[in-house]
């Protein structure tokens, strides 16, 4: 309808689901957005103004102690998953602008920062802070997909688009998922080293597998792909546990200690043929679903 719902629900018992605000938007649309590194808030995209055609975001700032809502930004990018400064003081969003695209931080107090401007891109998305504090994005533009650091260009990715970019928890690694358009569209997973000299090719990539989702293992300090069942890699390649006996999991965040992992669990057989879906978490133990769940956040401090 016109409103999300944001909830917690205790991993150790995912039968109970408590709500913690309600967020109005425009008909048809839904909040994307991020726990900040502390747990206590979210940082929330929503489309509340304008359209169907023409709509227009603002910045939600969600309090999940208090359940009190603050705008901080408007005419934000509609549907991008802003990223929170490792103080958890700001969060970062872009803005499209009559001539490309800025990139912004913007405070518990709506107090905005202009950190980079683009133009001739298709595409900018904040991807977090390296160890000395520089923003990492990656731009999409003609030359593909590349790795910027602090506004400049750092490991291009290659040619194609990419997507679901995860960071390790170190910033040394950074996983995606390369469309690939050569002989056929193909969603391929990928891993790509970032450190060393700048504008250099990324290399160590993962196999040509056919994944979406992306989840680095704090334990295992690997990133982990959801794969289609018929790919010939089993499901429990999620070495978070318990495998699903049918359909396939798209990976979406482990906890901190890597005791649970949240994954979007599709029904279906394929990527093309997915069926239903359904927020899980997935332990040694086994998988629990929670109920009306219709898009994971992240991990409170709850």
């Amino acid at each position: 309808g016109t409103v999300d719902v944001v909830s917690v629900v205790r991993a150790d018992n995912p039968g109970v689901v408590t709500d913690i605000a309600r967020v109005p938007h425009l008909e048809g649309f839904t909040s994307t957005g991020a726990v900040s590194p502390d747990g206590t808030q979210v940082a929330l995209v929503t489309v509340d103004a304008g359209s169907a055609t023409r709509p227009g975001a603002s910045l939600i700032f969600v309090n999940l102690e208090t359940g009190q809502l603050f705008r901080g930004a408007i005419d934000v990018e509609p549907m991008q998953t802003p990223i929170w400064e490792p103080d958890g003081g700001a969060a970062v969003v872009t803005r499209a602008t009559p001539a490309g695209i800025d990139v912004l931080s913007v405070t518990l107090s709506a107090e905005e920062s202009l950190l980079s401007s683009h133009t001739g891109v298709l595409g900018v998305y904040p991807l977090g802070f390296d160890p000395d504090g520089a923003l990492l994005q990656v731009v999409i533009d003609g030359r593909g997909s590349t790795v910027q650091k602090a506004g400049s260009d750092y490991v291009h990715l290659g040619a194609f688009i990419t997507r679901d970019w995860a960071l390790s928890s170190d910033r040394s690694q950074l996983a995606y998922i390369e469309v690939n358009t050569e002989g056929g569209l193909a969603y391929l997973a990928r891993t790509a080293a970032l450190g060393g000299a700048a504008n250099v090719q990324a290399q160590a990539l993962a196999l040509d597998l056919s994944a979406l989702g992306v989840a680095w293992n704090p334990t295992s300090g690997t990133a982990e792909y959801g794969v289609e069942p018929q790919a010939g890699v089993a499901i429990q390649a999620l070495s978070a546990g318990a495998a699903a006996a049918f359909g396939f999991d798209v990976p979406l965040a482990y906890s901190e200690d890597g005791e649970v992992l949240a994954v979007t669990h599709w029904s279906g057989e394929s990527f093309e043929d997915p069926g239903e879906s359904k927020i899980v978490l997935v332990t040694d133990e086994g998988r629990s679903a929670i109920g009306g769940g219709a898009r994971f956040l992240g991990w409170s401090a709850r």
